[in-house]
């Protein structure tokens, strides 16, 4: 076999996993085509690391036929000084879904079920709620296309930590949460709970247990035999993970959705399911899967502009995104004390998966490294572009206000914050975010646009059920467009409400010292103490739960869910006293200034409070949630 070129190799292959994760990295330069200076690419990740105090990182980079380099790059366990190895099991958090969809498309193929079967005929006993279920029901293409509707996992779900629990049992927590929020089949929300229905479905029609399943049908045939979604039998080869600081261990997440992130990986075996994907299904001569399950794999179909033909967004356990200008798919992970990236390109031959053994965004940057080093040499692809008149794009202009929130619970902020304005400027369009930067979005067809420099479509413009103008983007979600009238009141009582709220806690930083001291006695105290109150109330509520909190925190009864649910209801309490005590019979005993000011301030707390009400913010039992 073309990767396995010295005996060395094929001895480490051939020993004992305990005695192998002791091993050096694995590497092969063998090739006419494609140089990397692993010492040279080894000392800048190490440089990224000791930047952000990262311990260690999991490396892989893959040619067609080869494993370029599967090794590793600082400490797996900090105390006991062990270095990093090709074969120590780091933990990928959400590239697991990539291999629970090849245990679902391995029964598919198999003819064990169907992607496009509703899911109610093949597991009934499942829990969820769909009310266009007759017309748009949940099928295995929308639960791993994260197109089912369903609000992310609660955080009673995400609170979990249970080495015991099974799959049955997690989706049994709190089904409350897999209520679909519009048509399945027509936007994207990412969403964890889907991938592991899947895994459920597959569990019922196999009669066999996800982890047992998914080792004998996709693991076992890779040569993955280390890598597993329990903890592994022999834990020398797992990689200990870190809190922030980099020194602290972390906890090993026991997670409720195993299917959805729970899996352990070496970068010796990463890169053996790197070359299958990038061999369309096959490596080292035997077949997993067939190409065009690989190309179903990769291709999105169940959104609104999936259907229109629009190829950019999440498949089945993969995404599309840009490297270094050519056109990967992959996916990405979080769990506790790790955080992951995978990618590769079929059409380039080549790909890469790096883990690093703490939560670090530094991992978009060792990422970008390793796809900049594998795309050195290759010619960036020219990108289409489409010759649209003046009305063509200005039918592209307007405002629009996002719909998917992937947790239902925040979609108060993200309508008022993740917007979206397109503009027409001397023939050009352009797109804003709510307080980004503009950047020119040029046209592939009349509804698909690409950003100026990038080479594939990823803002489409589409049609919903109701007749409304969406623009899709992915995984950053859908866009509805609004009237940019509209959008400014909505902007504009925000601020202001905002701005009172503040004005009262100013105003109270110089009546309550002259109180203090005797004077502004012409003030009574009730009219002016409940506004900053409430105002504080807010910060303590709100603010503090938000900065500080973990999920266990708000999935179980702890300080802070119990600050959240208890200081929601003091901002309410003290905003109906603002009220009374504002427009009340002896609201006329303080001065004009001051009634008008209290008077404000009370219909600020009220707009808050209403506001936060619509939310579900007020008297939410976070662990009952």
């Amino acid at each position: 076999m073309p990767g396995f070129r010295s005996i060395p190799w094929v001895l480490a292959c051939t020993l004992p996993l305990s005695a192998a994760a002791q091993k050096a990295d694995h590497t092969d330069q063998d090739s006419q085509f494609l140089k990397i200076d692993i010492e040279g690419l080894r000392a800048e990740i190490q440089e990224i690391l000791d930047e952000d105090s990262i311990p260690g990182a999991s490396v892989a980079l893959v040619e067609t036929d080869r494993t370029i380099w599967a090794g590793g790059v600082g400490k797996a366990d900090v105390a006991a000084g062990v270095n990093v190895t090709a074969d120590h099991l780091f933990r990928i958090g959400s590239i697991s879904k990539s291999f629970t969809a090849l245990a679902v498309l391995r029964a598919v193929e198999a003819g064990l079920v169907d992607l496009e079967t509703p899911i109610r005929e093949v597991a009934p006993d499942l829990e969820f709620a769909n009310r266009w279920e007759e017309t748009h029901p949940i099928t295995l293409a929308t639960l791993m296309e994260h197109t089912t509707g369903f609000d992310g996992p609660h955080w009673l779900e995400m609170a979990v930590n249970d080495p015991e629990i099974t799959l049955a049992q997690g989706l049994a927590l709190h089904p409350h949460s897999r209520v679909s929020r519009w048509r399945p089949g027509t936007h994207m929300a990412y969403n964890n709970s889907g991938p592991a229905m899947a895994a459920f479905v597959l569990e019922a029609i196999t009669g066999r247990v996800f982890e047992d399943y998914v080792r004998e049908h996709v693991l076992e045939p890779l040569g993955m035999a280390s890598s597993t979604f329990r903890i592994p039998k022999d834990t020398t080869l797992m990689a200990k993970g870190y809190e922030a600081d980099g020194a602290s261990e972390a906890h090993y997440d026991h997670i409720a959705f195993k299917p959805s992130g729970a899996m352990n990986a070496s970068a010796y075996e990463m890169a053996r399911y790197l070359r299958m994907m990038i061999n369309r299904g096959t490596l080292d001569g035997v077949r997993l899967l067939a190409p065009e399950t690989i190309s179903r794999i990769e291709t999105p179909t169940t959104t609104l502009a999936a259907r229109k033909g629009f190829k950019w967004g999440d498949g089945l356990g993969v995404t599309t995104y840009i490297v270094s200008g050519h056109l990967f798919h992959g996916h990405g992970g979080t769990i506790t004390g790790f955080k992951s990236r995978s990618g590769y390109s079929s059409d380039l031959g080549v790909g890469f998966f790096v883990s690093i053994n703490k939560e670090s965004y530094r991992i978009e940057d060792i990422g970008r490294l390793l796809g900049e080093r594998l795309t050195e040499g290759f010619e960036k692809p020219e990108s289409a572009v489409a010759s649209l008149s003046d009305d063509q794009l200005q039918a592209m202009a307007g405002t629009w206000q996002h719909v998917t929130p992937e947790r239902q619970i925040v979609h108060g902020l993200y309508r008022l914050f993740l917007t979206r304005r397109t503009t027409l400027d001397e023939g050009n369009l352009f797109i804003v975010p709510g307080g980004g930067a503009k950047r020119r979005l040029v046209p592939v067809t009349a509804t698909s646009f690409r950003y100026e420099d990038e080479r594939v479509a990823r803002v489409f413009k589409v049609v919903d059920d109701e007749g409304n103008s969406i623009l899709q983007t992915g995984r950053e979600g859908s866009f509805k467009r609004i009237s940019r009238h509209w959008l400014f009141f909505q902007l504009s009582a925000a601020a202001t409400t905002l701005l009172l709220l503040m004005s009262a806690v100013l105003f109270a930083l110089v009546w309550a010292p002259a109180k203090l001291f005797g004077r502004m006695k012409t003030i009574p105290l009730r009219a002016v103490l409940f506004q900053p109150l409430a105002t504080l109330s807010i910060v303590i509520w709100f603010l503090l739960p938000s900065a500080y909190a973990s999920n266990e925190d708000y999935g179980t009864v702890s300080v802070w869910s119990l600050t959240w649910f208890a200081g929601s209801l003091v901002f309410a309490a003290l905003t109906v006293l603002s009220l009374l005590t504002a427009f009340g019979r002896h609201s006329a005993e303080a001065g004009r200034f001051v009634r008008l000011h209290s008077r404000l301030v009370s219909v600020a707390c009220t707009v808050a409070l209403l506001y936060a009400w619509s939310s579900g913010w007020i008297g939410l039992r976070m662990w009952a949630y």
